[in-house]
């Protein structure tokens, strides 16, 4: 009902709206008022013919009384015969006392009467309505006696005598009749009334919606796009209001037009172009890469699309501010636009990577060409407000038709070479096939990472440390493992390079210090205080609040400062080696300890060595693995024990799995081992099990 009320009130004109409501109210009204009409008229004439059939019952019982008194049928046929001539009298019977049938005459009696009467009430020759089916009616009168003539002798009044009843059966056919005729009669007279009334509504109405079917075409005309209309200001208030509020409105409308033109250009520069640096944007490339194709594909041409990401852009914003970052777009575009031909389409594709177009080539060499200009001309230093800013280009490569048939696999494809000269710093890549395998592993992998630490995969387990000389253990490092639901254990040589490319090795590394710390101290709540050694990333020691979440951590756990060993890697000491030196001495006044991990492999130098407030020096297992074989390696950890005992270090060897080993250490007075020769890393209550139980 509700969609055929919204379909009506959506598709109709208000005029024909209108029309309709008032003929369906009409109408229903003038058909109320004739059912009225018509139900009142039909109790009136039922009124009557009751009354009627009364007045005959009534006559026929006085006219019956001699028949009954007597007993003589052929005393009351005059009568009878007279009652059934009356128009609706279907029947006549006349009855004694004991209801004995003294006479009866015409149509058989409807079989849903009764066939005893019901007694009158009364002295009284009055008739009453005895019975009633939907055909007819039964009338009963009693029937008396009449009085002999008055005696002068006679001292009371006669006394009337019942002689028996008299009963008139009526048709109802003539009140049926009769009711048609009035209803008929009624429904003429209202639906042409209510015609009248119709067309005088349709003409009044007619003439007041005028104005409002105007004010429509006006507001269609302009709909349709034709200008400088005006609708006529005519007909009621809020009508003459609607038409002048439209002729302001299309004349503001058709002042902002003109500007809105000339805006129109404007916008369609800004559309197809970038603001910046006025190269092409990507919407304009995306047209120009599917032209290209056309042109390809029709003249059997080859053409490259190369892929540029800026290197180091993301730092220049950071640190210098946006506005030497959009200087240094604007630089770049134009270097980039002079490193190719003229020919060539140079697009900014967005953010801080562009696309090239270079059609018709003879093979790919000239791409190559093009790749290592734009790469030579970018890592010229720009020079902007006076400092000069470094960047370089990874750029991908895909060619027409061998790497795609459409613009977005060669953007695709373009794009994968990009990632794969950016992870492998080597500048620029040809697209091969395979390599969206490739990164959609590492994106993977790398989805997965993220979602590892809320859904409780990481593990840490510890591997333990112990005195070489007794055999006594010291400590045990914490390492953090990786168990993934669907790949399995991954090794952490393949995750921990992904957790610091993605910077995810901050909040790993703030998940393994606090957990570590935590097992620590339970441990030596129960009486086994052992340092735990917990490894540092380059990433995590660069954050400024890393001081303080060390200490926030120490203090959430209630572990002591001692117990707590940080190890950081020759490689990342080096790596800003000031900025390093100060956390370190911040580290110090905390009171955990500091360890360099991996000694041998990197390329500090002893000065370095002396200024770093560090307390132990980690043997890298490579050395330790050919000690008892390799005399350059024996030698070489000889020196470093040495080295580290003149500068008041304690010295660990790492790997250690073989007794030789072992005893080979001994003789060279390392001061711990670790390696799978005590165990390999285990789960904390694995090492409880074995490593502290046994102790």
């Amino acid at each position: 009902m509700n969609k055929m009320l919204k379909t009506f009130l959506r598709e109709f004109t208000f005029r024909r709206q209108l029309g309709i409501t008032i003929t369906l109210g009409i109408l229903c009204l003038a058909l109320f008022s004739s059912l009225v009409s018509s139900w009142q008229g039909k109790e009136r004439v039922r009124r009557n013919l009751i009354e009627q059939g009364q007045h005959i019952t009534e006559n026929l019982a006085r006219q019956s009384a001699l028949a009954l008194l007597y007993a003589s049928p052929d005393n009351a046929a005059e009568a009878v015969s007279a009652t059934l001539a009356f128009p609706g009298v279907a029947s006549v019977e006349i009855r004694d006392t004991g209801q004995r049938v003294l006479l009866a005459q015409g149509r058989a009696r409807p079989a849903e009467f009764p066939k005893s009467f019901i007694p009158v009430a009364g002295a009284e020759a009055l008739a009453v309505l005895d019975a009633e089916s939907e055909g007819a009616w039964r009338f009963v009168a009693p029937v008396y006696s009449q009085p002999s003539a008055a005696s002068p002798f006679q001292v009371q009044e006669a006394r009337r005598e019942r002689l028996g009843d008299v009963a008139v059966v009526m048709s109802k056919a003539e009140l049926s009749q009769m009711t048609r005729d009035i209803f008929i009669a009624n429904m003429i007279s209202s639906f042409s009334f209510a015609l009248l009334i119709l067309i005088l509504i349709r003409f009044l109405s007619g003439r007041m919606a005028r104005p409002l079917r105007e004010l429509s075409a006006s507001m269609a005309r302009a709909e349709a796009g034709e200008s400088h209309v005006r609708a006529v200001l005519s007909g009621p208030k809020d009508i003459f209001d609607m038409a002048h509020a439209f002729n302001s409105m299309m004349a503001a409308l058709e002042d902002r037009i003109a500007a809105v033109s000339h805006a129109e250009r404007h916008i369609r520069h800004l559309a197809y172009n970038d603001t910046l640096t006025e190269l092409p944007n990507r919407t304009q490339f995306m047209d120009m890469l599917n032209q290209t194709i056309d042109r390809a594909r029709d003249k059997g041409q080859t053409f490259a699309l190369l892929f540029l990401d800026l290197n180091r852009f993301k730092n220049v914003n950071d640190t210098l501010g946006h506005d030497v970052g959009d200087r240094l777009l604007i630089a770049a575009g134009r270097r980039i636009r002079h490193s190719v031909r003229a020919d060539d389409s140079v697009a900014r594709f967005g953010g801080d990577e562009f696309t090239v177009l270079m059609e018709d080539l003879a093979g790919a060499t000239a791409a190559l060409v093009a790749s290592q200009n734009i790469c030579f001309a970018l890592a010229t230093p720009f020079e902007i407000d006076g400092l000069d800013i470094y960047v370089s280009a990874s750029i991908g490569i895909s060619v027409y038709p061998a790497d795609g048939m459409d613009g977005n696999t060669l953007l695709k494809h373009a794009d994968s070479a990009m990632y794969l000269a950016k992870k492998n710093n080597s500048g620029h890549e040809f697209y091969e096939p395979g390599m969206e395998a490739k990164i959609s592993d590492h994106v993977q992998m790398e989805g997965a990472l993220r979602r590892a630490e809320g859904r409780n995969e990481l593990l840490l387990y510890y591997q333990p440390k112990a005195v070489l000389a007794t055999g006594a253990l010291s400590g045990m490092e914490a390492l953090v493992r990786w168990k993934h639901p669907e790949f399995g254990p991954v090794s952490p040589a393949r995750f921990i390079p992904l957790a610091e490319e993605t910077g995810l090795i901050v909040s790993i590394g703030a998940w393994v210090l606090r957990t570590a710390c935590t097992q620590a101290k339970i441990w030596a709540d129960a009486g086994m205080p052992l340092a735990v050694a917990v490894n540092l990333s380059g990433v995590q020691l660069r954050q400024r609040d890393f001081v303080d979440s060390v200490r926030a951590v120490l203090a959430e756990t209630g572990l002591a400062p001692a117990l707590l060993e940080l190890e950081i890697t020759e490689s990342v000491l080096m790596e800003q080696a000031e900025e390093t030196l100060s956390t370190l001495h911040q580290l110090k006044e905390i009171g955990v300890r500091l360890a360099i991990d991996d000694f041998g492999t990197g390329y500090s130098s002893l000065s370095y060595l002396k200024r770093f407030p560090v307390d132990t020096l980690k043997i890298d297992q490579s050395f330790v693995r050919d000690v008892t074989s390799d005399p350059d390696d024996a030698a070489l950890v000889t020196g470093i024990i040495a080295l580290a005992h003149s500068l008041r270090l304690k010295v660990v060897a790492e790997g250690v799995e073989t007794a030789e080993q072992r005893d080979f250490l001994v003789r060279s007075d390392c001061d711990f081992i670790q390696g799978y020769l005590l165990s390999q890393p285990v789960p904390p209550e694995v090492f409880e099990r074995n490593m502290l139980d046994a102790v």
